[in-house]
C-alpha cells in the first residue's frame, strides 16, 4: 500500500447516505457467464467503453503517488497475489491459493510464508511471470533509497526464497497482519523485473508510464492532455476475458460537461460524481447511480512542533521539550502541543455548517479514523459543537481574552506571557469546497478568540517530499486541511505510517512518513506493533480500536467529515461490480456493452 502525498484524489461524490454500504444499484448485473466470443470483432464493431477523468494520470504506479487515476488505470494493467473481494475477503490472484496455516503456506509461528503461484500467467509482452518478478517486487519496496519498506510492510521481511519458478517462500522477522494484502492492493501489485528498471530507482521505471502487466488490458495509446486507450490484453490468463476490446479515458476537466457525455451517449461512467452532475444525470432515461462510502474523511492535521522561522514569519519562542527530540524541527508547538487547547479548538467547529455551506450536504459528521468495514470503532464519541466549553478549556490552559478579544497566554507550558494565540491555517487549493471549509472554520475558531491566518498551498508546496521542500514534511505549518484516508478493508498499515512514532518525516526518509503531526505516544507505538501479530482481523478490531480511543482523546489530528462516492453509470455497460475496497476497475474484465 502507498500512502504518499504527492498529490490528492478527485472531487468527492454527492448522493452522500447513511455510512452503511449503500448500493443504490439501478439494473446493475452480476459478472457475466456466457462463452466468449470466438471470432474477433469485425474493423468498426469494436466493444469499447468510455469514462471520462477529469486530469492527466501520475503514471501507473499506485506505489509512488496516491491521487486515486493511478489506482484506476494501474488495476487494469497490474495484478497481485491475491486481491480483496466487495465483502473485504481475499481471493487469489497471481497466487494459486491464498497461504493458511491449514494448506502449510503459513508455519505455525507466523514467520514463513510460502506463495504458489499460477504456472501459466505471461506478461503483455508475451514474458514468462515468475516467482523472480516477485523478487523483484519485494526489492523495490525493500530498497532504502525508495522509502517504502515502512509503508508497504516489506519491512517485517527479512528474506525471500524463489526455490523455482512458481514457489515465493517470504521470512518474516516478525508475524505480519497483511500477508495477503502485501503484494497486490489498488492499482498496485507485481511489477516485471525485465520491463521495469533498477529496483533501487522506482521513481525512475519505464513500466511506470509504459506498463508491461498481467492484467486483462494493455495500454495502446496516451495523447497527453487528451486520452488514453487501453486495448484487450490478448494474453491475459483469465480464459474469454476481456469482453470488452477498448476502454477509453478522455481527459476532461469540466464536471458538467462529463456528466452530458454520459447523458448523450459519449461516456459509459461517470466517476466520482458531484452535485452539479447529478442535475445533469438525473434526467437521463436508465442512468443507474451507486453510493458508498468512500476512505475519504475530512480533518486539520496540528502539528505538535514548533515550525521552524521563516523568512516571512517570524518564530515564537516557546519553551524547550522533548519533542525536539522526538522527530519534530525544533520544540513543542507554543500552541497546539497542550492537548485541551487541540481539544478545544475540535469543539470551536460546527460540523454540521460545514455539511451545509461548504459542501452542499454532502458529507457526515466524523468521529474518527476508523468508521467502514470490519474495524469499525462505534464507541469513540463524537465531538460536540461547543463554543462555551471550548473557551473555558481554553481558560484552563492559560489562554485569556486580551486586547481585541484575542486570547493571549498567562501561564501557559509553552508560550511566554504575553504571547497573542495566533495559527496560520492551510488548505489545499485544488478544490473550491476544501476553501469555503476553510473560510468558515477560521470563522469559528476566530469567535473562540484564536486570531487565524489562511491560505492556499499548491499539492506540490503542501504535500512534497523532503528535497521538494514539502511545507508539511519540514513542519513548515500549524494546521493543515485535506481529506485522506486508508485504501482497502484493512486500515493497520496506514495507522503505522500516520500514527506511529517512526513515521515522523525526516531528512532520513525523504519526508515518507506520514506522522507530519509530530505526533509521538509510546501505548499508541506498542498497540501498533501489537496488531502486526494479530493475523485474525477478529483479534485486531479490539487493538486498534485503542489506537482510535486514544487518537479521539489526544487529538493530533481533528476529524471533520466522512464523504462518500458516487457513480454514474449509462445503460449500455452491464457486467460492473462495485467494490467499496478497489477502484471502480477491479473488476472491468467482466465489463459488457449492449
Amino acid at each position: 500500500m502507498s500512502v504518499k502525498h504527492a498529490c490528492r484524489r478527485p472531487p468527492i461524490g454527492g448522493c452522500l447516505g447513511a455510512l452503511a454500504v449503500c448500493l443504490v444499484l439501478i439494473g446493475c448485473q452480476a459478472a457475466p457467464s456466457g462463452p466468449p466470443p470466438t471470432e474477433p470483432p469485425l474493423p468498426g464493431s469494436l466493444k469499447t467503453a468510455v469514462l471520462p477523468i477529469a486530469q492527466e494520470p501520475p503514471g501507473f504506479n499506485a506505489y509512488l503517488s496516491d491521487t486515486g487515476y493511478e489506482e484506476l488505470l494501474g488495476e487494469l494493467v497490474y495484478d497481485g497475489l491475491a486481491g480483496m473481494a466487495p465483502d473485504g475477503t481475499y481471493y487469489a490472484q497471481l497466487a494459486r491459493q491464498l497461504p493458511t496455516r491449514l494448506n502449510g503456506g503459513v508455519s505455525p509461528d507466523g514467520l514463513t510464508v510460502t506463495w504458489r503461484l499460477r504456472d501459466h500467467i505471461v506478461w503483455s509482452d508475451g514474458v514468462p511471470f515468475t516467482s523472480d518478478d516477485v523478487r523483484f517486487t519485494y526489492e523495490a519496496l525493500h530498497h532504502p533509497a525508495n522509502r517504502l519498506a515502512h509503508s508497504t510492510g516489506v519491512d517485517l521481511i527479512d528474506s525471500v526464497e524463489t526455490p523455482d519458478d512458481t514457489t515465493v517462500v517470504l521470512h518474516y522477522r516478525e508475524p505480519s497482519a497483511n500477508i495477503w494484502g502485501q503484494f497486490g492492493g489498488r492499482g498496485a501489485g507485481i511489477f516485471p523485473r525485465h520491463a521495469c528498471g533498477d529496483p533501487g530507482w522506482m521513481a525512475g521505471w519505464q513500466c511506470n508510464t509504459q506498463p508491461v502487466g498481467t492484467g486483462p488490458f494493455v495500454l495502446l495509446s496516451w495523447e497527453e492532455g487528451k486520452q488514453l486507450v487501453f486495448a484487450r490484453n490478448p494474453r491475459y490468463w483469465q480464459t474469454g476475458r476481456p469482453f470488452l476490446d477498448r476502454i477509453v479515458f478522455p481527459i476532461v476537466n469540466d464536471d458538467v460537461l462529463r456528466s452530458t457525455m454520459l447523458k448523450d451517449g459519449d461516456a459509459d461512467i461517470n466517476l466520482w460524481v458531484t452535485a452539479p452532475q447529478l442535475k445533469v444525470l438525473q434526467t437521463v432515461a436508465g442512468a443507474r447511480l451507486i453510493t458508498l462510502p468512500s476512505r475519504w474523511l475530512l480533518r486539520i492535521a496540528l502539528n505538535l512542533s514548533q515550525p521552524p522561522a521563516s523568512s516571512d514569519q517570524a518564530a515564537v519562542t516557546a519553551t524547550p521539550s522533548a519533542a525536539a527530540a522526538q522527530g519534530g524541527p525544533q520544540a513543542a508547538h507554543y500552541v497546539l502541543a497542550d492537548p485541551r487547547v487541540r481539544q478545544a479548538l475540535d469543539m470551536a467547529i460546527d460540523r454540521q455548517s460545514l455539511v451545509k455551506n461548504a459542501f452542499g450536504g454532502q458529507g457526515q459528521v466524523a468521529t474518527g479514523e476508523l468508521y467502514r468495514g470490519w474495524v469499525n470503532c462505534p464507541d469513540v464519541p463524537e465531538t460536540p459543537y461547543d463554543p462555551e466549553g471550548a473557551r473555558a478549556l481554553l481558560a484552563q490552559a492559560g489562554w485569556l481574552p486580551g486586547r481585541r478579544g484575542i486570547l493571549t497566554a498567562q501561564g501557559t507550558p509553552y508560550a511566554p506571557d504575553g504571547t497573542r494565540l495566533e495559527l496560520r491555517l492551510v488548505a489545499n487549493d485544488a478544490w473550491d469546497a476544501l476553501a469555503k471549509a476553510q473560510q468558515q472554520i477560521a470563522k469559528m475558531w476566530k469567535a473562540i478568540g484564536v486570531q487565524v491566518t489562511t491560505d492556499l498551498a499548491g499539492p506540490g508546496d503542501l504535500w512534497g517530499d523532503w528535497q521538494e521542500g514539502g511545507l508539511e514534511v519540514h513542519g513548515q505549518f500549524d494546521a493543515d486541511l485535506w481529506d485522506d484516508g486508508y485504501p482497502g478493508a484493512d486500515p493497520t498499515d496506514y495507522l503505522i505510517w500516520r500514527y506511529a512514532s517512526w513515521s515522523v518525516p525526516s531528512m532520513a526518509d525523504g519526508g515518507r512518513g506520514g506522522n507530519v503531526m509530530r505526533f509521538v505516544n509510546p501505548q499508541v507505538d506498542q498497540l501498533l506493533q501489537q496488531a502486526l501479530t494479530q493475523l485474525d482481523p477478529l483479534e485486531r478490531r479490539p487493538t486498534l480500536c485503542q489506537v482510535a480511543s486514544i487518537l479521539a482523546e489526544q487529538r493530533p489530528m481533528l476529524y471533520l467529515l466522512y464523504f462518500s462516492e458516487t457513480y454514474a453509470f449509462s445503460p449500455h455497460l452491464q457486467g460492473v461490480v462495485v467494490n467499496p475496497h478497489d477502484a471502480i476497475t477491479w473488476d472491468a474484465f467482466n465489463w459488457q456493452v449492449e
